[in-house]
């Protein structure tokens, strides 16, 4: 089972959204944020940042689930970051 990745970087404004966002879908969703979100810090990781640039993101936040990307402002959007999860809890939660 794989899990959602969240890049994320402390000098993000916009990432603790992303973040209270993706929290609050699964909670009512009934799903458990820790167990499913890895966090990667892209400022502070430079694995994570290389992994960021391979996916030909620059900008955090951005959420994989699976081969899905949610990027920047759409990860601020709760009906964008719910049918992402949506979708990737139909298709078996792959990596």
């Amino acid at each position: 089972m794989g899990k959602i990745k969240l890049y994320k970087s402390p000098s993000c404004t916009r990432c603790p959204i992303a973040k209270f966002i993706l929290n609050r879908v699964l909670v009512t969703m009934g799903l458990d944020y820790a167990s499913l979100v890895e966090e990667r810090d892209t400022e502070n990781d430079s694995e994570a940042m290389a992994e960021l640039l391979m996916l030909n993101c620059n900008n955090t936040p951005v959420i994989k689930l699976g081969n899905v990307l949610i990027k920047e402002k759409e990860a601020l959007v709760e009906r964008i970051v719910r049918n992402g999860i949506e979708s990737w809890i139909a298709s078996g939660k792959p990596d």
